[in-house]
């Protein structure tokens, strides 16, 4: 058994026990499950157990104890609550957690900031890089997904050949659409006047990259914490200069699991495309910020 077991226990994600540590160190450090407390640091005010939102962390007269560690969903709000720092989680450890930085942004500057987002649809030739790229949905990983779900991929396009068939692919389901009497039948063939009618890129908007998110087929939250994740890119994009808008007719395809569109991007069966954004650098520099409709609230 290693020197200092705390500490080896603490990276394990095991329990320790009174074999496993002398009796000054399991005194000092109190290891339950996935959990480790300080018992120098620990004041047992219960917050941990107040805020974890899966309610199996309990106070005993040691501190605090998960009850269940298979229902922790590695949120950290125990490890990040912890106003001493005295607990500490192998699900989510300590030493990755960084400090909240402060001040955080005042109301006014936050409010404005959230007003300047545009959707952006014309580009400029620039193609963004592969690190920016990551950069950018690095962001999206900080997102809130359902139970911590988490679970998206992502596919960036950049190949001018395949976002043409993607764009075509999207184009001959909306045919398909009209032909079995969809309900959406009539605005797609507006769309289809534009797009093979007049040539206009209504579809794809000319893309130079399009982003695709992808979650595995059996998870029911796949949509929505993708919704989350582009809120989280598109609310970033333009501290980094660039400009994103949501695809909605190829997301929409790709929602519907049309094969052709699938076996474009080559996705595995086992995962579903839940989501697709237009990424790159904006062409024209917006001026001021639009006013949308009033605010619509009842209070009961």
């Amino acid at each position: 058994m290693p020197d200092g077991c705390p500490a080896f226990f603490k990276l394990q994600g095991f329990a320790a026990s009174r074999q496993h540590c002398s009796q000054r160190e399991y005194e000092v450090f109190h290891l339950v499950g996935i959990l480790t407390v300080d018992q120098n640091k620990c004041v047992k005010c219960g917050i941990c157990s107040k805020v974890c939102p899966s309610c199996i962390i309990e106070m005993e007269e040691n501190g605090p104890v998960c009850i269940n560690d298979m229902s922790c969903m590695s949120c950290g709000h125990c490890v990040s609550v912890c106003p001493t720092g005295a607990l500490d989680n192998s699900r989510c450890p300590q030493a990755e957690m960084d400090p909240i930085p402060m001040p955080v942004l005042d109301s006014k500057t936050a409010y404005n900031f959230l007003r300047m987002r545009r959707s952006i649809r014309n580009f400029t030739p620039e193609l963004v890089s592969e690190d920016k790229m990551r950069q950018l949905l690095d962001i999206a990983r900080y997102a809130p997904t359902a139970a911590n779900s988490q679970g998206l991929y992502y596919i960036v396009v950049s190949d001018q050949e395949l976002i043409r068939k993607i764009c075509d692919c999207v184009a001959d389901w909306m045919q398909e659409e009209i032909d079995n009497d969809s309900p959406r039948r009539r605005y797609f063939r507006k769309v289809l006047e534009v797009y093979r009618g007049r040539g206009v890129d209504i579809i794809g908007r000319n893309a130079k990259q399009l982003v695709f998110a992808l979650a595995r087929r059996l998870n029911v939250t796949g949509v929505s914490n993708c919704e989350q994740a582009w809120a989280y890119v598109e609310l970033y994009a333009p501290t980094l200069g660039l400009g994103t808008t949501i695809m909605g007719f190829i997301e929409t395809c790709a929602r519907a699991d049309y094969a052709p569109l699938r076996e474009l991007l080559q996705v595995p069966q086992k995962q579903v495309i839940v989501g697709t954004l237009l990424v790159g650098y904006p062409k024209y520099k917006y001026n001021r910020l639009v006013n949308r409709q009033h605010l619509k609230v009842e209070f009961r």
